[in-house]
């Protein structure tokens, strides 16, 4: 004796197009412990952006790179001191963007808009600019127009 599940080849591909949906569901769902939430389509000037590690310790600072285009600029801050860090950084339309303060072996995001031109690059704890964590960064044009400065966006995190 057989037995139908489905009316019709009309139900029948509904239902597996049912069962195929609440199966991705379930496999989007469980592979990181939450349920799917949409993603953001980045920009263009975010997918261009441009990442540099700065290292902080007693007391310097090593940019890798030490050169950036114009556009959004991720700072990635590793603190490799013994002894608390932040960074700041100022320039051609910024003026108050740093990250929070980061422990010994703690890591920060900044991601600011930059121009073409100059910025300096300073750790704004105690005196720690004045023992020498402070230095520039040089920005160029990256050939189209410049981005309009918009806010900072920074994050610190112990690893």
């Amino acid at each position: 004796m057989a037995v139908h599940w489905f009316p019709s080849p009309r139900g029948a591909r509904e239902g597996l197009r049912f069962l195929a949906l609440a199966a991705l569901t379930a496999a989007t769902a469980c592979s990181n412990g939450s349920a799917p939430t949409p993603t953001p389509t980045p920009s263009a000037s975010a997918r261009a952006g441009t990442t540099i590690t700065v290292t902080e310790k007693e007391y310097s600072l090593a940019l890798s790179p030490s050169q950036a285009t114009s556009g959004t600029v991720t700072f990635v801050v590793d603190n490799a001191g013994t002894v608390a860090h932040a960074l700041a950084i100022a320039g051609p339309g910024v003026s108050n963007a740093h990250t929070s303060t980061i422990p010994p072996g703690g890591r920060a995001r900044l991601t600011v808009a930059l121009r073409p031109g100059s910025y300096e690059l300073w750790c704004p704890i105690a005196k720690h600019k004045e023992l020498g964590m402070d230095t520039h960064l040089q920005v160029r044009g990256n050939g189209s127009a410049s981005p309009t400065p918009g806010s900072a966006a920074a994050s610190a995190t112990k690893h």
